[in-house]
């Protein structure tokens, strides 16, 4: 067994489910706030993750995934490298905001694909893993087409329309 491959694949993994739970999350949280254009673009989010986990398990079929705690993931930041801030949310923000943090994701996962490709010692890891960097890049320049076509945010897209209610 190529023990580097089955290492590469587990980070594949965990990425990918780490993304589709948060989206999911995110997805929920919008259409609890009735934003549904980005919660539907959220959900879209989750089913790529989902098709992305897909095609991990079909690599991994004959393998044996190491088992590694939470800790032992060697990511780039405290969190899998596709896995959106909570902090970026916004309520109200629009169907571009969310394309941004989506494709900032995107733009993050293809550099951590990118940077295993070219520090990986195994050859066939590195060519899985620049196939998956390209497949980051073709999602990349998609949700940059569809970000041209969407209309300028207004100015004051995140005010609140009513005061703060303040007890006395």
């Amino acid at each position: 067994m190529n023990k580097q491959m089955a290492l590469f694949l587990a980070h594949s993994a965990e990425l990918e489910t780490e993304a589709q739970e948060r989206y999911e999350e995110l997805a929920e949280s919008m259409r609890e706030h009735r934003n549904i254009p980005v919660a539907d673009f959220f959900r879209r989010m989750v089913d790529e993750a989902g098709r992305h986990l897909e095609e991990v398990a079909e690599l991994a079929a004959d393998m044996t995934l190491p088992d590694l705690k939470a800790w032992e993931f060697d990511w780039p930041d405290a969190e899998a490298p596709e896995t959106t801030s909570y902090e970026a949310l916004h309520y109200r923000m629009s169907l571009r905001q969310a394309m941004q943090l989506a494709l900032d994701n995107e733009r993050a996962a293809r550099a951590y694909y990118s940077d295993y490709a070219d520090n990986c010692e195994d050859v066939e890891t590195a060519e899985v893993a620049r196939s998956f960097a390209a497949e980051e890049s073709s999602h990349v320049a998609e949700l940059e087409r569809l970000m041209a076509e969407q209309p300028a945010d207004h100015p004051h897209l995140w005010e609140e329309d009513d005061d703060p209610h303040m007890p006395e």
